[in-house]
């Protein structure tokens, strides 16, 4: 029974969606047994402000709807549908939006829920898309504020899934080796995705940064040649590769 958690009607339904939710989330082979019961304990709108009042996006349950491709299924999502809105404040609706968007979720999706039949009221444009200067800036400030507990000299270095995502966007998911044996390598796998893979110019382990500024896309061709070619192959490609990474950062964070 969904109880009056001093959100009136509207936190009444929207607690109901995120429960009628979850079935299809243990169908999808999740069962989010923290969320359910952090749900329990308080309220579906307390869980939601609980949740985005992390500075962290990748918490356990987002990570597991986003390897499933569910993030329609997110607490992110819902707080983002226009009739709940009103729950929340700019920020965590910002927040929201924010989230979904850096793990390239398209926002355009929330049009296609359907309005539901106790929703009257017209239903207000959705946030814009954050720009690329934006997600990175976010990013940088997410990466900041981590704890230093990984150093590009171990063997557990932490790369932003984010970062790989911007440079796969900017790429157009084709190889940005001018010398390619096969220019604008481009070929969808069988996840609809391209295959193609994100390198670090200068490797992470050398002291590279692990940031859009030093990543290239390349064919896995291309990506072998640059990791086991000839010396002076491998230092010429570097050298191209470098500048290339460079001027399409700086292209990107120019167009905003």
């Amino acid at each position: 029974m969904v109880r009056d958690d001093g959100y009136g009607e509207l936190g009444k339904r929207f607690e109901e969606y995120l429960l009628d939710g979850i079935p299809k989330l243990q169908e999808a082979g999740y069962n989010p047994t923290k969320f359910r019961q952090w749900i329990k304990a308080s309220s579906g709108v307390s869980t939601a402000k609980k949740l985005l009042a992390s500075a962290d996006d990748t918490s356990y349950g987002f990570a597991k709807l986003w390897e499933k491709q569910k993030l329609d299924a997110s607490v992110e999502f819902a707080v983002c549908l226009p009739w709940f809105r009103e729950l929340f404040t700019d920020e965590e609706l910002d927040r929201a939006a924010y989230r979904l968007t850096r793990h390239h979720f398209d926002l355009a999706k929330i049009h296609a829920v359907p309005v539901p039949d106790w929703c009257a009221a017209p239903t207000p444009e959705l946030p814009p898309a954050p720009t690329y200067r934006q997600r990175v800036e976010a990013e940088e400030a997410v990466q900041r504020a981590r704890p230093a507990t990984s150093t590009a000299l171990t063997t557990d270095v932490v790369r932003s899934t984010v970062f790989r995502s911007l440079v796969l966007q900017r790429a157009g998911g084709r190889c940005e080796n001018p010398g390619c044996g096969h220019p604008g390598f481009h070929v969808i796998g069988r996840n609809e995705m391209p295959i193609v893979e994100v390198d670090h110019v200068h490797g992470l382990k050398e002291g590279g940064p692990d940031h859009p500024v030093n990543m290239v896309v390349l064919c896995p061709n291309c990506h072998a040649v640059k990791t086991r070619g000839q010396d002076t192959e491998v230092a010429e490609l570097r050298k191209l590769l470098a500048g290339i990474a460079r001027q399409r950062h700086e292209t990107a964070m120019a167009g905003a």
